[in-house]
């Protein structure tokens, strides 16, 4: 990008603020699975990520109205800017998922394993932070064929949601605390998968100026 002008400077500033939210969700998320597994109470530090990305969202929100109200850009200039501020939102989410993980080991207490070791979501926590790295690479590099390798590891976390969530509903054995624990940790894990597909929706709006969906 020609970055002699201000509005490229702008985008410039935007996309590294963008990728500074990505790259802090993207280790909250990991910190709050392992504090899930290992039953260690990790709220109070992703409560403050949490926080921040929240304020950095709201920094990309205000920089990119700015630049729209200053610049009047382009159209691809302007899919752009509406592009980050929607992923913006989507990495607040991941952040916001993420303190919602490490709240459940706190709230419960700790757990006890589910019965029968049928459950893949070790699995379905390494696919999802495959899926966010593949996320933030797309922002940075805008790599359409990355679109589809998330896509594909998207499709795999649903499967993965599904039987776990089978499991979790046939279980005659394993106490509602470890269910409840369980149950909701592969939900939140669904729902930053899905909005890893929202980022890449929006990357290839703002690159190509076609609508995709993912789901």
């Amino acid at each position: 990008m020609d970055t002699s002008r201000p509005l490229d400077q702008g985008l410039d500033q935007i996309k590294t603020l963008i990728l500074k939210m990505g790259r802090l969700a993207e280790d909250s998320l990991r910190i709050s699975i392992d504090g899930f597994h290992k039953r260690e109470d990790v709220y109070v530090q992703l409560m403050a990520w949490s926080n921040t990305i929240l304020i950095l969202s709201e920094e990309v929100e205000d920089r990119a109205t700015e630049l729209i109200a200053l610049h009047h850009p382009m159209a691809g200039d302007l899919r752009s800017l509406k592009a980050y501020i929607k992923i913006a939102y989507d990495l607040e989410r991941f952040g916001r998922y993420a303190l919602n993980i490490s709240e459940l080991f706190p709230t419960l207490g700790s757990w006890e394993p589910f019965e029968n070791g049928s459950l893949t979501i070790d699995l379905m926590g390494e696919k999802v932070l495959e899926i966010v790295g593949l996320a933030l690479k797309l922002i940075e590099t805008r790599d359409q064929s990355l679109i589809w390798t998330l896509s594909e590891f998207e499709a795999r976390t649903d499967e993965l949601y599904h039987e776990n969530l089978k499991a979790l509903g046939e279980s005659e054995r394993s106490k509602a605390q470890t269910i409840i624990a369980d149950l909701l940790l592969i939900r939140y894990l669904e729902r930053i998968a899905d909005h890893a597909s929202y980022i890449a929706e929006s990357i290839t709006y703002a690159t190509t100026g076609k609508r995709i969906t993912l789901r």
